[in-house]
């Protein structure tokens, strides 16, 4: 693939907070804004996502950082992506870190596919493997209230966006302390609720690592009544889900956090998972959730990317999945609010259609309007 004549480059750093429509219930694991950093050359503009770090200052300091050391002054370009993450690029010290990691490989790798005037998904192959992929909603964030017949509510939301299969989180009562088993009856209620209203309805449940192993072994047969697509991070990752697995009667969905190619290539050898769960915001960028992919491919795993986050995110995973056939499915963020419904534009009976535009299909004025960002310098 060609690339463009080399100029000198004179970056621009900036950002914006695009308030989450529904903010930010104690049942979430990662609370926060939609945060948006730009990259531009003054023509061009690339949009990176660093939302849900657990803390938007230090993510943003640590964006500011990085730029100023590793990305001002350098040409953007896949060469010099490919550098970062053989050096300061290839490890994160904590959550923030690998957040602000991540959006500056989505930011260049969106810059560089405008500059060329091709999807981002192109930088990485030459052609789509797929027009649309499957995609599935994930409910915990628009639940204002948490009845069981509040979680069958929010189920019918995601039908009249005309999706069919349902992310469910019902266990946050659950804690270390005390019975879990316990605990974890007012969740099976809920479920109970969703599972009786609509009985053939694709569904996977996330429990957040909220369990012991232990306690994990003895709910899996009441897991296994509701006929789940997969069980998302029962307990924490360790050597004790393989054995969880080898009892399970539905695959094990693992990884929303991790950073990097290696523990994913870990939970698929030793059989912790069925589904890796690489988040664009987390692992690194598009250029780590591709390579988490291609391994996939390899090693016969499945991947659904893990978004529960806003329109950068959400592009970023349909990318991947035009590039790669492990990407079996998307997470799709419900939303109370249709105007801020990531991902609306791309829907179709349930699946997502690929983007053929340049970059990730969404430019910077295009994201102002949509969300009322309003995009300002950021340093240190």
């Amino acid at each position: 693939m060609s690339t463009c004549a080399a100029r000198p480059a004179t970056l621009r750093l900036t950002a914006a907070t695009v308030p989450d429509p529904d903010g930010h219930h104690t049942a979430l694991r990662l609370k926060g804004d939609w945060l948006v950093i730009a990259i531009d050359d003054g023509v061009h503009a690339g949009l990176g996502e660093v939302s849900h770090s657990n803390d938007d200052s230090a993510c943003l300091r640590r964006v500011a950082e990085l730029f100023a050391a590793h990305v001002a002054g350098r040409e953007p370009s896949l060469e010099l992506l490919e550098e970062m993450h053989r050096g300061p690029f290839a490890r994160a010290s904590d959550l923030p870190h690998a957040t602000a990691i991540s959006g500056i490989d989505q930011a260049l790798h969106d810059l560089v596919a405008r500059r060329r005037g091709v999807p981002v998904w192109r930088l990485h192959a030459e052609r789509a493997v797929r027009e649309r992929v499957p995609c599935y909603v994930s409910t915990n964030r628009a639940l204002r209230r948490r009845q069981p017949a509040d979680f069958v509510a929010v189920v019918d939301s995601a039908q009249r966006l005309g999706v069919r299969a349902v992310k469910l989180t019902p266990f946050e009562a659950v804690n270390p302390g005390g019975d879990q088993v316990l605990q974890a009856e007012e969740g099976f209620s809920r479920l109970s609720a969703v599972r009786a209203a609509y009985p053939d309805l694709s569904l996977r449940v996330d429990c957040h690592e909220r369990f012991t192993p232990e306690s994990t072994a003895r709910l899996l047969p009441h897991f296994g009544e509701f006929k789940l697509t997969w069980l998302e991070e029962p307990c924490p990752p360790g050597p004790e889900l393989t054995k969880l697995r080898a009892l399970a009667s539905m695959p094990f969905a693992v990884g929303e956090l991790f950073f990097g190619e290696e523990r994913f290539r870990d939970l698929l050898r030793a059989r912790q998972a069925d589904v890796i769960m690489p988040d664009p915001k987390h692992v690194g960028g598009f250029g780590p959730l591709i390579r988490v992919c291609r391994m996939a491919e390899n090693l016969g795993g499945e991947v659904s990317p893990h978004n529960p986050s806003g329109p950068i995110g959400t592009l970023a995973c349909v990318h991947a999945a035009a590039a790669s056939r492990a990407v079996t499915s998307v997470e799709l963020i419900l939303t109370s609010d249709p105007a801020r419904q990531p991902g609306r534009e791309l829907l179709r009976d349930g699946q997502l259609r690929i983007p053929v535009g340049p970059g990730w299909g969404i430019d910077l004025a295009g994201l102002s309007t949509a969300t009322g960002a309003e995009f300002r310098p950021i340093g240190i």
